[in-house]
């Protein structure tokens, strides 16, 4: 699935097709849409990506006593 939400600036606007639609029927909606009344974010991966990348970039953290700590922690939970 593709979606992509702009603020044309023009009438005419180029659209991309990913090349696994190619040859298939898809649909093509325009529809306008009220920012207001978009009650959670359109991409949340984006979103926790931009508030946690670079947090940890001034520690120093071993990766494998990382994991070992996180699965002792895990260990013996039902």
């Amino acid at each position: 699935m593709l979606r992509e939400i702009i603020i044309p600036r023009e009438r005419e606007y180029i659209l991309k097709i990913p090349g696994e639609y190619i040859n298939k029927t898809i649909e093509i909606l325009v529809l306008p849409i009220d920012s207001e009344s978009l009650s959670e974010p359109l991409n949340k991966d984006v979103d926790i990506i931009k508030k946690t990348s670079g947090i940890l970039k001034n520690r120093s953290i071993d990766p494998v006593v990382w994991q070992r700590d996180m699965r002792s922690e895990w260990e013996g939970r039902s």
